[in-house]
């Protein structure tokens, strides 16, 4: 009878650890919107390129981009992505010559935070990045205001943005600004993004 009760007793005591085991290591942490995103976007870029006569003129592009993502840790995101720039305007820095189309493609890196990336609660996350790469852009002067060649330089690119997450996808809205060897531009976009895991 001893024996029983011993056993009975060891049998409750692993019982009420089990039970205390998950209190003492406190709540199980919320699962993440994602670890690995493609995001995708599109809309259209304000610009005001300067012309021959020192003037500026107000066009914009319409740009198109895609972006990889991994989660590092945290809110922290690192990404590789690119995006062109179509230019539907021609303009020129000399008076009598005509100007190629300022169009532009960018490869960039992206540091980025997302403030909700959780799924444990709002559905919308805010988030903040920054962008800098290599931007080729066409109708870029070189030295004889006349000439104008494909010119390249540096990209950076600053963004505010928000998702609107509806299961695996979100529809993402964001705004930036664009610096470009011809003519940076302000940019609104929309699209989607993608949980790939």
């Amino acid at each position: 009878m001893t024996r029983v009760t011993s056993h009975l007793g060891g049998i409750a005591s692993l019982c009420a650890l089990g039970w205390a085991a998950p209190a003492l290591a406190g709540p199980a942490p919320a699962p993440l919107r994602f670890a690995g995103r493609l995001q995708v976007l599109s809309g259209a870029a304000v610009t005001w390129p300067q012309l021959y006569d020192g003037s500026h003129h107000i066009a914009a592009y319409v740009p198109a981009e895609a972006e990889l993502a991994l989660r590092v840790s945290g809110m922290l995101s690192l990404g590789i992505g690119g995006a062109g720039y179509l230019a539907p305007f021609s303009l020129t820095t000399c008076s009598d010559a005509p100007s190629a189309r300022a169009h532009a493609a960018t490869a960039f890196g992206t540091v980025r935070l997302d403030f909700n990336n959780s799924r444990d609660g709002s559905w919308w996350s805010p988030w903040m990045a920054l962008r800098t790469g290599i931007a080729a852009q066409d109708g870029v002067a070189s030295g004889d205001p006349c000439q104008e060649q494909l010119g390249l330089g540096l990209y950076l690119g600053p963004r505010l943005g928000i998702d609107l997450w509806m299961g695996r996808a979100a529809v993402t809205f964001a705004f930036g600004y664009d610096h470009l060897p011809r003519a940076d531009a302000i940019a609104l976009q929309t699209g989607l993004t993608l949980r790939l895991f």
